[in-house]
């Protein structure tokens, strides 16, 4: 139950958020999401789906990460001045294994990865150990997704 009101809580907190406002029927329609989001993520935990671990030595690229999005974007938006052929990369990563670390290594990579507007992390293939990216200006992301 306490992790129930945990998942509630915080979703009710971001819905409020994102809405930027506090009026009664956002308020009433973020209960009702908070409920339905609550519910959903304790039948992923309780279907054993929701086991992810993620390594602090990958919380620590993450700075370099936030640090490539405003150079990224003032890239990106020099695209709409002069249009570039966009490409898909395939870069090695170790995407394989199963245990919770390992689910938690490649959700913080999908989503880490993806933080700058030049990269976009698509897929990622735990039986080759690769990850494929969609690079909106080639040649200017470095050969490594983290």
């Amino acid at each position: 139950m306490s992790a129930w009101l945990a998942w509630f809580g915080g979703l009710l907190i971001l819905w409020l958020l994102l809405v930027g406002t506090i009026a009664p029927t956002e308020r009433i329609a973020g209960l009702f999401a908070a409920a339905i989001g609550a519910t959903a993520a304790e039948v992923v935990r309780s279907l054993g789906l929701f086991e992810f671990r993620v390594e602090w030595r990958w919380l620590r690229r993450t700075p370099r990460q936030l640090a490539r999005v405003i150079p990224d974007f003032s890239l990106a938006l020099s695209t709409l001045a002069r249009p570039r052929r966009p490409t898909f990369r395939v870069l090695e990563f170790p995407t394989g294994g199963e245990r919770a670390v390992d689910h938690g290594r490649r959700a913080w990579a999908g989503l880490a990865g993806s933080f700058a507007p030049n990269r976009l992390v698509v897929d990622l293939d735990p039986d080759a150990g690769s990850v494929l990216v969609h690079d909106l200006l080639p040649g200017v992301s470095p050969d490594q997704v983290l």
